[in-house]
């Protein structure tokens, strides 16, 4: 019979196992590994993560990272975190990463408690925090250089691969797709739609009609913000709610694609303020957007109504 000094100490053999990987994992490609990475190590109570996720708060293009981690140091009750904690409370752009780190520092001080509730629920908390913050209006929004107005996007179309329910068994079909948003190109239009649940894509359409798909997501705006070609995209969707600026860049013949920055949820609309400001309205606030991909909070009473 195992005995209970035998069974703890497989327990702890375990833990650090387990906690090394999840570390490991804070430096992940994928954005979405790191987060669960984060919250994972506060669960399990990896008190050796404490200074790994400590520089996790340190600023950068994901502010679900600081979020994430943020919550990982309280359910620690990381005490040396606690200076880290208070300069992200003061500083940081968004409101809901303040909170967290307030309430983080509340907590390991021992002043309240985390909410009880079902373990899920803390891997996906961040895609609500600013459901308050929603704007219900926006200002008026030109278009900015060489991106591509209404009139031009609805005689326009390019193919597309559609997931058919209308069949049984259902399948993907193509079909011609009108582009919601688009911007010239040297050679052509970088043109993208969304169709919600149903998918969308970002699509290099040049000049002699050939196509290379680039992104299959949903786009729903396409800008130059200095050096720049960003898309903004993203879907709030039953219980989902994401948003991510992809920065565009040339490849060979067509382009490519990588995550740029993480939006405070999923764009409803963006374009450019008359003092040539990069507007984005998403489910969790809207931003302004700087050349450099820094983000503010738009206030909207200093915002010109549409």
């Amino acid at each position: 019979m195992t005995s209970r000094c035998g069974i703890s100490r497989s327990l702890a053999r375990t833990r650090a196992t387990r906690g090394g990987v999840l570390v490991e994992h804070l430096a992940s490609e994928g954005w979405d590994m790191r987060i669960t990475a984060a919250l994972a190590l506060g669960l399990i109570q990896y008190a050796e993560a404490t200074d790994a996720l400590i520089a996790q708060l340190e600023d950068g293009p994901d502010w679900r990272r600081v979020h994430a981690s943020a919550r990982a140091l309280g359910l620690l009750y990381a005490e040396r975190a606690i200076e880290s904690l208070e300069r992200i409370a003061a500083r940081h752009w968004y409101p809901p990463v303040k909170e967290a780190a307030s309430q983080a520092v509340r907590v390991i001080r021992g002043e309240e408690e985390y909410p009880a509730g079902r373990t899920n629920s803390v891997f996906f908390a961040h895609e609500h925090a600013g459901a308050s913050l929603t704007a219900t209006s926006r200002p008026f929004l030109d278009l900015g250089p060489d991106e591509l107005p209404a009139v031009f996007l609805a005689q326009r179309t390019y193919s597309a691969e559609v997931f058919d329910m209308g069949e049984y068994p259902s399948r993907v079909k193509k079909r011609n797709q009108r582009p919601q948003c688009g911007l010239r190109v040297s050679d052509g239009y970088l043109l993208g739609a969304s169709r919600g649940e149903w998918g969308g894509e970002l699509v290099h359409q040049r000049d002699d009609a050939t196509e290379t798909h680039i992104l299959y997501t949903h786009v729903v705006g396409i800008h130059r913000l200095g050096p720049h070609i960003i898309v903004a995209t993203g879907l709030a969707h039953l219980g989902g709610n994401t948003g991510r600026l992809y920065r565009v860049f040339a490849q060979g013949e067509t382009f490519d694609v990588e995550p740029w920055r993480q939006l405070p949820g999923a764009p409803q609309g963006s374009g450019w303020l008359a003092d040539g400001r990069l507007y984005i309205s998403c489910f969790g606030g809207a931003v302004l957007v700087s050349p450099e991909g820094d983000f503010e909070m738009a206030d909207s009473g200093m915002l010109p109504a549409k």
